[in-house]
């Protein structure tokens, strides 16, 4: 397949990955479940069909722009105050089920070398950022939970490629040290946030001194992917190098960037990142094309299935749960007497948190990534897959359900609501203008004066929409449906001046695009 195919075949997957999604929202299942079985379905309708894409190169072009997206969006306040939860599952759950997985199949599969179980369920252990994102995104939950799930995703890289790295070595030599292993970890940790702290000023600098909002926006990309491979080649960890450079700019955002750049910013970030989502589960499915192969015949296939794929799934999904249960449950129980202790988990939060352990790319990628000599490597490549198709479907394909049965809904905590915090701004800029109008005269005090009836209008409908229920809510709810209405009628008589001939275009196109804006601010205040 020369360039210009493969281009095409990338292109046939983009629009393979439109329909499937289009598809997944009208059956409600979870996109990343439907366009998962797709990839497989062409995988296993042959070669012709199948493109084989060396994985690092995959996982160096689409997982970073993804790892930015999800940290640039994280609520970093939120993340310092779960960073405890976060670290047990960073650290303790990735090691935990690494062991369960490496003990599960051993006594399923005995004739597979310790190394290799270990290898194995290093492999499976962390949760991937970008398969969490996607079930995320569509199940709308407690600030908390996915606070804790976002961030465990984005930074467990670290613990799990050091026991990866662990069973590596102990194949190739038979011994691995304490002492070793504590240099790696501190090397991948260290290196990954140094790198992307350095990304992260660098990227800063260089946005305060570009003015055009586009050459901003090609920047967030073009950071996303150097910070990852300069990582990645001073033997860093390259997801914690993203992470870190997103969380920089995530949190100086508001002030980095104008409002010009951030409406462009969003709508570009949203629509390359709805891309790649669906091009690293479609790639997933197609990855099985060349395990089939490299297995041989079925019933090689059906044993692996059913003595190392089978047994480290149940021992993923429970040893999960196990740890989510001991780990982080029982501590916040024990600890809510004291009067520092923060809220406790409730049982329905639990319940989502231990079954929300979505595995991804970042597996498949670290096991096709496995020396060709190393021990029973297909069988572990094969059951990766396995793995991975089984929590997407499992867990990720019962998710919506399970909240819905434990009742998990937004919760509002002692900060202020939506309403209250556009009726505090609003007063602001209120209290400005009344200052303004004591110093106003003439035909300045007429426009401040119609400037303040509109804002004490503002001010009225959210404080009464907060305070005083439902009833208050839909009337200011009918009166920004009539200010849509408004929207369009202006934009109906644009449209006709402009087929009359009497605007040209550029003030078509320029007049429109306020109206656009003006649409959309009261579409997002009607949101729920």
């Amino acid at each position: 397949m020369n360039n210009v195919e493969l281009f095409h075949y990338i292109l046939l997957l983009v629009c393979g990955a439109g329909v499937l999604t289009w598809v997944a929202e009208r059956v409600a299942i979870p996109p990343a479940v439907i366009l998962l079985f797709g990839g497989a379905a062409v995988a296993l309708t042959g070669r012709h069909t199948t493109v084989d894409m060396d994985p690092n190169l995959v996982l160096t072009a689409v997982l970073p722009p993804l790892l930015m997206s999800s940290a640039f969006y994280t609520a970093w306040s939120d993340f310092r105050r779960e960073v405890l939860s976060i670290l047990s599952l960073v650290l303790g759950a990735v090691a935990f089920t690494t062991v369960a997985v490496a003990v599960t199949v051993h006594a399923f599969a005995p004739a597979l070398a310790w190394p290799a179980c270990f290898a194995l369920g290093a492999i499976v252990s962390p949760p991937d950022a970008v398969a969490a994102k996607a079930i995320l995104d569509r199940n709308p939950l407690p600030s908390r939970l996915v606070t804790v799930l976002e961030g465990e995703s984005l930074v467990n890289d670290a613990t799990g490629l050091l026991i990866y790295q662990m069973s590596i070595a102990a194949a190739f030599t038979g011994q691995f040290t304490a002492s070793r292993a504590t240099g790696v970890f501190l090397m991948l940790t260290f290196i990954g946030i140094a790198v992307g702290v350095a990304c992260g000023q660098i990227m800063m600098w260089l946005i305060k001194r570009v003015p055009d909002p586009m050459l901003r926006i090609v920047l967030t990309f073009l950071m996303a992917w150097a910070s990852y491979s300069i990582a990645e080649e001073l033997g860093g960890s390259g997801v914690l190098s993203v992470v870190t450079c997103g969380l920089m700019l995530g949190v100086r955002q508001h002030r980095a960037f104008d409002a010009h750049t951030r409406i462009k910013a969003s709508a570009t970030w949203e629509v390359i990142v709805f891309v790649l989502d669906a091009l690293v589960f479609i790639l997933i499915g197609l990855a099985l094309h060349g395990i089939v192969e490299r297995m041989g015949d079925t019933r090689s296939m059906l044993a692996t299935s059913a003595s190392v794929a089978l047994p480290a799934i149940v021992a993923v999904i429970l040893s999960r749960l196990v740890w989510v249960a001991i780990g982080i449950y029982l501590p916040a129980r024990i600890a809510a007497g004291h009067r520092n202790a923060g809220r406790p988990w409730r049982p329905g939060e639990i319940a989502v948190l231990g079954w929300a352990g979505v595995r991804g790319v970042v597996s498949l990628a670290a096991a096709l990534a496995l020396p060709e000599q190393f021990p029973d490597r297909d069988a572990i490549v094969f059951s990766t897959f396995l793995v991975i198709f089984g929590t997407l479907v499992i867990q990720g394909g019962s998710l919506g359900v399970l909240i819905r049965l434990v009742g998990l809904r937004p919760m509002r905590g002692s900060t202020m609501s939506e309403l209250e915090a556009r009726s505090h701004t609003f007063r602001a800029s209120l209290n400005e203008l009344e200052k303004i109008s004591k110093s106003a005269g003439g035909e300045d005090k007429n426009l401040v004066r119609r400037l303040i009836d509109e804002y004490e209008v503002r001010v009225r409908n959210n404080e009464k929409a907060h305070s005083e229920g439902s009833e208050h809510v839909e009337l200011r709810a009918r009166h920004l449906r009539l200010e849509l209405d408004l929207v369009s009628t202006s934009r109906q008589t644009l449209l006709r001046l402009h087929r009359e001939g009497k605007i040209e275009d550029s003030v078509l196109h320029r007049l429109e695009a306020e109206l656009d804006l003006e649409e959309l601010r009261l579409q997002r205040l009607l949101e729920p």
